[in-house]
């Protein structure tokens, strides 16, 4: 079994999913803190003005406490509201915005309290909109204690009995190479590729969430994914 991880984060980019396409497993870690300079409440979407960054305002109480992304609380400015406007005006003429504007307007009329719980949702319908043959678990229902940033990589593969994990290229700040040696553990790195594909505006730009291609792509979205792995 190849098992991979990553926390949770608000409309992920291509490369989140393609980790979970080279898996047969993917952990999303909500257990994790949520760390300086992180992503994983904001991310880009192309307007007619270039790029432009959406952010979910979190409580910075819980920030400074270090709490874990499923006890982060989200602050409610309105960002909601803004955040599927803003996505409207973006995409409304994509060719494919229509089989996903149903999905989007419930997404964004929903009450959501954590961070945790506002990325879920939107996570599972790219899952499936992707047609990912991956089962997607969450750290917090798992039932794994006692773990830290270096043990954390033994700890999962033990309880899935995997041999093989998906690390970033960028890995080695917290990995235990005894502890995964010792373990039998085959780490494979991924870094990813991004793949060009076609947008309803001339030119392309790159590292966009993953709500670009759905909107452009529609059911070739899944091809395109893998096309950078």
């Amino acid at each position: 079994m190849i098992l991979s991880a990553h926390q949770p984060a608000y409309l992920p980019w291509l490369g989140y999913f393609a980790k979970m396409a080279s898996s047969d497993a993917f952990v999303l870690h909500d257990l994790s803190p949520i760390g300086r300079g992180n992503m994983l409440n904001r991310n880009k979407i192309r307007t007619a003005d270039g790029p432009l960054l959406l952010t979910v305002p979190l409580d910075h109480r819980d920030l400074r406490a270090g709490l874990p992304l499923n006890r982060i609380r989200l602050v409610d400015d309105g960002w909601a509201r803004r955040h599927w406007r803003a996505i409207q005006l973006a995409y409304r003429r994509a060719p494919f915005f229509a089989d996903h504007a149903d999905f989007l307007a419930d997404y964004y009329r929903g009450e959501y309290s954590t961070l945790d719980e506002l990325c879920r949702p939107f996570i599972e319908y790219c899952v499936a909109a992707l047609k990912l043959d991956c089962a997607v678990h969450w750290m917090s229902e798992l039932g794994v204690t006692g773990f830290d940033r270096r043990s954390i990589i033994p700890l999962l593969c033990e309880r899935f009995g995997a041999r093989s994990f998906v690390v970033g290229p960028h890995a080695g700040g917290y990995l235990d190479p005894v502890g995964i040696d010792s373990a039998g553990i085959e780490l494979r790195v991924f870094d990813y590729d991004h793949p060009r594909y076609r947008q309803s505006r001339p030119g392309f730009v790159s590292h966009l969430s993953i709500v670009d291609l759905l909107v452009n792509c529609g059911p070739g979205s899944a091809d395109v994914i893998r096309g950078g792995a």
